[in-house]
């Protein structure tokens, strides 16, 4: 379970705030389960409110969320949902990164087909179209 903390910019955090934050956030973790630490920034600018998540998934790297919203309560939701999205790339990012690492059995350094075998030329590509 990763450590949220919850503060305020220019403003206190009331309880229900703290606590819906924290109830909305800490289902992040189904997506990315490495997450060390979430930061949220919740602030109030005018008739606006904003929130900010500083979401650190280890190695130094953080993956940064923000949303505006009329009510404090929905741009915790849209930052959410928004922070959902980047942790899904983020983890499909590292699958293909580490799918790559294994050659195919049987498969030696240099054997196999090169990228461009297979392909067509830009001429019979034009060749079979009709404009």
């Amino acid at each position: 379970m990763a450590s949220i903390v919850v503060t305020g910019r220019d403003m206190q955090v009331s309880a229900r705030n703290r606590e819906h934050a924290e109830d909305k956030i800490s289902k992040l973790s189904k997506y990315f389960d490495r997450i060390g630490k979430i930061e949220a920034i919740l602030a109030h600018a005018g008739d606006e409110a904003s929130a900010e998540l500083v979401i650190s998934v280890g190695r130094g790297k953080t993956i940064v969320c923000h949303s505006m919203a009329k009510d404090l309560y929905a741009a915790i939701d849209l930052v959410v949902d928004k922070a959902e999205i980047q942790l899904t790339k983020f983890k499909e990012k590292l699958k293909e990164h580490h799918k790559g690492d294994k050659a195919p059995p049987g498969a030696a350094a240099g054997e196999g087909r090169s990228d461009e075998e297979g392909l067509e030329s830009y001429d019979e590509v034009i060749e079979k179209r009709d404009f």
